[in-house]
């Protein structure tokens, strides 16, 4: 009897201990799962991360890749200290910046360490120019000649790089391929170019404000009181009749007072609905004088079908609706369908590039969608003195030696201190590339330099 009972209570013991051992295994391995399903997670949460940073680095380094591409270019064409000074400061910020962002990207093979030698000797070389030139000395016919063997360098890089990032960017390569990629696609092109006598100053990477321009006379004067407008405010009542007689009652469907806005200028906001089209237009009004200070609206524009000069003349005639007489078109960008015109105000054939007016046309019908008067409104009165010092023959002895002149005229252009200046705007090419350079018309030094690019959607300076 005793010894039934022992072996029932020994059943027992072992039944438990192997539930207890299958669930002391089922415990461990279900925690080993986890843990390996946490790792692989984390592993993918950190190769995102390193990817993100990757991907950020890489964006960057093209950019300023392209920015000193376009840098180099205007050097070829700066002939004064002071403008060639600030466009080699530019440089060698930005070939700092490439490098940095260059050697964040996972890959130690000799093609891009060879780029990034380059870009040390492209900044060390600009540097070692950029003393010389405080001491205004200018830039000699040999320098310039290695001047334009850097561009050509950066030309070919900068395009190297970005077949790269739009291979990552299309998921063509990944990031785990760049070491191979990246040596295949660099180990073929002469990045390295040795520059004469450079010295390795070893000077570390300073910041230099101001001197990133942010395209071609933009919104560098808009803090200060609108100039072309009166103490006179009207009602919205008034305002609003205003928006009528630019469209025509009789081609309105409807129109509704969207209320005020109170910042660098006071306005009337109004929705617009005219009776041929879908969607619906956004337009400000000053309270001062009840003028348009803007218009946003959209369509989708199939195909052109109109020239830019109808596209241009569109403009003009939309612009003396709503009070903006004596403009020019400047530059232009198309885009799906739509020209987006730059026009100047002009003064005694002196164009006036702080009074500027963005004109948005449809290419299908001629129609101006949208408009932006920020830079007119705030900018545009009569100037007082318009005659230069100089005579333009004086000012042309600022140029390079080897600038083709296409065209010049008389132009006043914003600085960055929020002031203006009157300037000679000559239009040249230097191996088939054109520029524009302003030069003081009071005291000949030249002033900007702009690049200017004809791309497929338009005509952009830089």
């Amino acid at each position: 009897m005793i010894e039934k009972f022992e072996k029932k209570v020994n059943d027992i013991k072992r039944k438990i201990n192997k539930k207890a051992l299958a669930v002391i295994v089922f415990i461990v391995f279900g925690a080993f799962s986890i843990y390996a399903v946490e790792m692989t997670n984390e592993f993918k949460r950190q190769k995102q991360i390193a990817q993100d940073e990757y991907n950020r680095a890489m964006y960057e380094m093209v950019g300023y890749i392209s920015n000193v591409e376009t840098e180099l270019a205007k050097l070829q064409i700066t002939n004064t200290p002071k403008m060639t000074s600030t466009t080699l400061a530019s440089i060698w910020k930005q070939a700092n910046l490439a490098k940095e962002n260059l050697e964040e990207l996972p890959s130690n093979q000799e093609s891009q360490a060879n780029a990034s030698k380059y870009l040390t000797q492209l900044s060390d070389y600009c540097y070692t120019l950029l003393k010389q030139t405080s001491e205004n000395k200018k830039i000699t016919d040999e320098q310039y000649t290695s001047i334009a063997k850097l561009y050509d360098s950066s030309k070919e890089l900068g395009k190297v790089m970005t077949d790269i990032y739009d291979d990552l960017n299309n998921g063509r390569i990944k990031w785990d391929e760049l070491e191979k990629v990246s040596d295949e696609k660099l180990e073929n092109t002469e990045v390295v170019t040795t520059v004469a006598n450079i010295s390795k100053i070893g000077k570390t990477f300073q910041e230099y404000e101001g001197l990133i321009y942010d395209g071609a006379f933009s919104d560098h004067l808009l803090t200060q009181t609108p100039k072309s407008l009166t103490n006179n405010e009207v009602t919205v009542e008034q305002a609003k009749e205003n928006v009528i007689n630019i469209f025509g009652k009789e081609n309105i469907e409807s129109i509704e007072d969207r209320g005020e806005s109170n910042g660098r200028i006071d306005l009337y906001n109004f929705n617009l609905k005219l009776k041929n089209e879908e969607n619906t237009r956004d337009i400000s009004m000053t309270k001062k004088d009840g003028k348009m200070y803007l218009m946003v609206s959209d369509r989708k524009v199939d195909e052109e079908k109109i020239s830019m000069e109808e596209a241009e003349k569109s403009g003009l005639e939309f612009l003396k609706k709503i009070g903006i007489e004596n403009v020019k078109e400047n530059y232009y960008l198309k885009t799906e369908n739509f020209a987006i015109i730059n026009y100047a105000a002009v003064q005694e054939d002196v164009v006036l590039y702080p009074d500027l007016v963005k004109v948005k046309v449809a290419l299908d019908s001629g129609d101006v969608f949208s408009v932006e008067c920020q830079g007119y409104t705030f900018n545009h009165t009569k100037r007082e003195n318009v005659t230069p010092t100089i005579s333009i023959e004086e000012a042309k002895k600022s140029l390079n030696k080897n600038l083709n002149i296409i065209s010049e005229n008389l132009a006043i252009i914003p600085t960055e201190s929020k002031s203006e200046l009157l300037t000679y705007e000559f239009k040249g090419k230097i191996d088939e590339r054109e520029f524009l350079i302003y030069v003081n018309a009071k005291t000949g030094q030249e002033e900007k330099v702009l690049l200017i690019l004809e791309t497929e959607g338009g005509v952009l300076t830089m």
